[in-house]
Parts: C-alpha cells; structure tokens; sequence
C-alpha cells in the first residue's frame, strides 16, 4: 500500500503539466506510467501546437481561433471547454518559455509561425525543429524534478480505480517489474492516459496507446462522450511497413491521386482540395479505395514534389525518415492512406477537467467534448497543457480540502481478484493475450473505420464480446519476479476490448454523419447536435443520445 495526495496516471505532457500545477499547492503528488515516466506516449512525436501569443498574426484572437475550433467540431465541441483553452493558451505557453522551452524561428529570428489546415490564421509553432512534442516533454520533466514533493514511478499498469463513499480514492496498479499489486491511496486521482490508436491495424500512435484510460472511467462509473468521434489521419504511410502510421503532416502542400491518376480531391472538395479538414479528407480517400481506385496496398498516392522546399523547411523530420527509408518525396510518390490517430471522445469533464465521478479528474486526448467531430491539427498538445493545468490545479484544491487520506477503502473489487487471481494461475490456459489483441484490431479495422454501416458494427460488437470471453481463457506461463509482456499484453486486452465496445455502442446510437463518423445508412447530417453518453449502469453498458443544451460560456 502507498499513500499520496495526488495520484496522477500517465506522464504526457497532460500528465506532466497536471503535475507539475498540481505540485504547486505543496501537496504529495505520485506520478506513475505503465512505460517510462516522461518518455511515452503520443506526445513525444508531436511535430507542432496551436497557440497564441505575442507572436499571434495582427488578425488573430480568441474568438477566431475558437470560431475555428467549433466550425472544425461539426457542432460537437463544447463552448466552456473552448472558451478554456482559447483564453489560458497563451499563458500557459508563458509557462513553458519561462521554464527553458525554446520556440523555432525564422531567417528573420521571429518566432516561425505556420498554417495549419482548419486553421483560418496561422498559429502553429514549433520547437525543436519539429520535435514540438518532445521539446514540451523535456521542458515539464526538467520543471517537475524542481519539486521535492513529487515523486514518480515507471513501469506500472493500472488496473482499476478505487472508490469509497462514491469518490475515487485511489487505484490498483501492477508493478510490471516484479509483478506485484499495489494498492495506492489518495485524495484525488488525475487521469492522463492518453488514446486508442492500438485498437486499430494502423495508427499512428505509439504500443501504450491501447485505451486503458477510457476503460478505466466506464468501471469508475464515469460517462464517455462521442466515442464514435475517432480521427484516422488522412494521409499516413502504409508502405515500407517499418513507417506505418506515420502522419504526412504536409498534406495541404501535397497532391493525392487515386490508381487512376486522377487528382480526386477535385470531386469532394473542389475549392479547397487537398487543404481541407481531415475528417472530409479521410472520407474522401476511404471513399476511392473502396470504390476500386486505391492502390495495391489499400491506399492513395501522395506527391510533394513541387513544394518539396517548404516541406524540408517546415517538416524535415518527416522528409529524413522517409529519405532514409528510401522515400526520396522530392522524385516520387508515396502511398497512403487513413490510420487512428486520435480520439475526439472520451471521458466527460467541466472547465476544471473534473469527471462525473467526485475525486477523479482526467486531462488530454483520453478527455471528450473540447474538439467535437474533428480535432484541429496542432490543437493536442495544446489542450494536454491548458486542461493538464486546469486539472493540477483542481485536483491541487480539492485535496487541500480533504485533510485526510481515506482508510477504508476496499482493497480489491471483483475485476482486479479477477485479474490477479488469473496473473498467478493462468498456465493452463488455451488462449494467448497477444492474438487477442489482434483480432481486436482486425475488427475494429474491418467494421469501425473511417466508413461505417449499422450490420458492421453489429458484427464487430458480437466478435468483440467473443474476444471479451477468450480473455478469461488467456495463457499466462511467466508470472514470477519479471517484466513480462504476456501479462501486459493481457492487462492491455482487457482495457482494449472494453473501449472498443464502448465506441460501437456510442456509433450504433449515432444515426446519422458527423464529423469523424460516417455511416452508410446515415449519411446525413442531423439538425440537432446531441451528444452520445456511454455509461455502466447495473454492470451493463448502455448509451443514451443528450442534446447538448447548458453547454454555453
């Protein structure tokens, strides 16, 4: 058993920047990662952020950059939530100067300023020369060693949360290096663990993102909003195979071509063409590849030739690693096609990143409700640091006013004997972890993609719950005093299967198209924006659609 004021899950620059605010009200805070503390994740690969500031165009301001934002969210996104990050951006980006983070600049030595697309006035910067992500890692890691009062812990995988009174008062983690259950009590408990993307065949995101957040809240008895709502960015490498996923961030600059050589874009989105918002641009090539005009890895063709300069200048990370895995963009094509990106949904929260459950507050991509039916490009990174603020500071509060740490709180729920119960006596299993995993993504990558239609995601629902069932049956031959990536595997599995239900439950109720979800049998857009909330209720998950009415400023 380990007792600290604040538990923060996850170490991103949302769980970073949670505790680094959170730290400042002198409480014990305890972050812990199920990978290295600073080190995993999404946001180590982020290329650039969103922001405002005193490098802003003359034009820019709030309002623009959140008109963007709602336009961008197909009448999803939340105005408090928007109204949050629109107004705290540029302070909080004062934070991260004032703490060592060093923006790129131009010729000029101004700080370089670029479009993005959905963007109506460029506001993405840089650091790093691209490395935005891990420029802001560094920065929050360099900031929260300056704290005596806060601690980490690589290597540790969350197994459930823990309630008492109807707060949460902590969770049940796995040591992953000796295997051993902990018990960690607190008076708050930050969630900042990220997305999805693993539930998919291809994605850009990294082997931790496997949902376990989302799965984690629906047990706490936390709602989920627009889980449908899934970014597959348009236009990621699918060949060679050792860059699949990676995101061709220079799109807008590019021409895509279907198998035809027709420069398609010029029938979906005939102004703006290939500078468009990635839901249509995902549609548009999920739409010609499943009309026979792919090509003969299920994708399109991208070429940069003619901006191949600004490309270096502006993306040369990307540029290098397709040159050094013989991908010369400046002479030839490359393939690509739609892979998970990001997950618009998630856990429901108020301006503070509270969740609906008291004592539990949740920051970052595994979060709902701030970007809608289409996340802005370069707007991750900066909610991770605007609402990992928010939540530092709230959770930083509540436990001042919570003097005590709570001491009867049950030490295992029926979920965690189970799966601990299974860790030590799985050897005579029949069913291994990691192919489980696998048919999770083969399902969802078959039936839950960028064009969906009601048999499908029946179908898909069905298999799942099949996998659900295999997951009881899982082998587990090494359990004993070492990191094992079968337990792993099969703690992931869990969480994998539970988020991905969540996400057929939620389209299945979204009938018509919007934003990210395109369906078949509705494929149009309703009048009304509603939300869909997912919910455990008597140990069954259910979803009901709400309108989305008490949501202004």
């Amino acid at each position: 058993m380990i007792k600290t004021d604040i538990l923060v899950i996850g170490s991103g620059a949302a769980g970073l920047a949670s505790s680094v605010y959170a730290a400042a009200s002198n409480q014990s805070i305890l972050v812990i990662d199920k990978g290295g503390v600073g080190k995993s994740g999404s946001t180590v690969g982020a290329v650039q952020m969103a922001s405002l500031g005193h490098w802003s165009d003359s034009e820019d301001s709030e309002y623009a950059y959140r008109q963007d934002i709602h336009e961008s969210g197909r009448g999803l996104s939340n105005r408090a939530l928007t109204g949050v990050l629109a107004n705290e951006i540029s302070a909080r980006m004062e934070d991260l100067l004032h703490w060592g983070l060093k923006l790129d600049r131009n010729e000029q030595n101004d700080i370089l300023v670029s479009s993005t697309s959905g963007h109506t006035i460029p506001r993405s910067i840089s650091s790093k020369k691209g490395k935005t992500g891990l420029g802001i890692l560094q920065t929050l890691t360099k900031k929260a060693k300056s704290y005596s009062n806060l601690e980490t812990w690589s290597d540790v995988i969350t197994l459930e949360l823990v309630k008492s009174q109807g707060r949460i008062v902590g969770a049940v983690v796995l040591d992953l290096t000796e295997n051993l259950p902990y018990l960690i009590q607190s008076k708050a408990v930050i969630l900042a663990t990220g997305g999805m993307g693993q539930l998919y065949p291809i994605t850009s995101n990294p082997a931790q993102a496997t949902g376990d957040g989302f799965s984690l809240c629906l047990e706490a008895g936390a709602s989920l909003i627009d889980m449908e709502q899934i970014q597959f960015y348009p236009v990621s490498l699918i060949e060679p195979r050792s860059l699949s996923g990676l995101c061709m961030s220079f799109h807008h600059m590019a021409k895509l071509y279907n198998s035809k050589g027709e420069r398609f874009m010029s029938k979906y989105e005939p102004k703006t063409m290939e500078n468009t918002t990635r839901d249509k641009l995902a549609i548009a090539i999920a739409s010609e590849v499943e009309a026979g005009f792919g090509t003969d890895h299920g994708g399109v063709w991208i070429d940069v030739s003619e901006n191949i300069d600004e490309v270096k200048k502006q993306f040369f990370h990307e540029y290098k690693l397709c040159l050094d895995r013989g991908i010369d963009l400046a002479n030839q094509q490359a393939e690509v096609a739609p892979a998970a990106h990001f997950m618009m949904g998630g856990a429901q929260i108020d301006s503070n990143a509270a969740s609906t459950v008291p004592g539990l507050y949740v920051a970052g991509e595994t979060t709902g409700g701030l970007h809608g039916g289409n996340r802005l490009g370069n707007n991750a990174l900066s909610e991770c640091i605007v609402f990992g603020a928010r939540a530092g500071g709230s959770a930083g509060k509540e436990a001042k006013l919570n003097p005590l740490i709570p001491t009867i709180i049950p030490l295992q729920t029926k979920k965690t004997e189970d799966i601990l119960m299974h860790i030590s006596d799985g050897g005579y299993g029949s069913e291994r972890s990691y192919e489980c995993k696998d048919q999770v993504r083969t399902i969802m990558g078959g039936y839950v993609g960028v064009v969906r239609s009601t048999e499908g995601l029946l179908q898909a629902k069905d298999q799942l719950i099949t996998v659900q069932n295999k997951l009881k049956n899982v082998k587990i031959t090494s359990s004993n005093g070492q990191y094992s990536k079968e337990i792993i595997d099969y703690i992931e599995a869990i969480h994998m299967v539970q988020t991905a239900l969540a996400i057929i439950e939620s389209a299945i109720h979204r009938e018509e198209s919007r934003g990210a979800h395109y369906t078949i049998d509705f494929p149009a857009q309703l009048i009304e924006a509603k939300h869909a909330v997912v919910s455990i209720t008597n140990k069954k998950l259910n979803c009901r659609m709400i309108p989305m009415e008490g949501e202004e400023e």
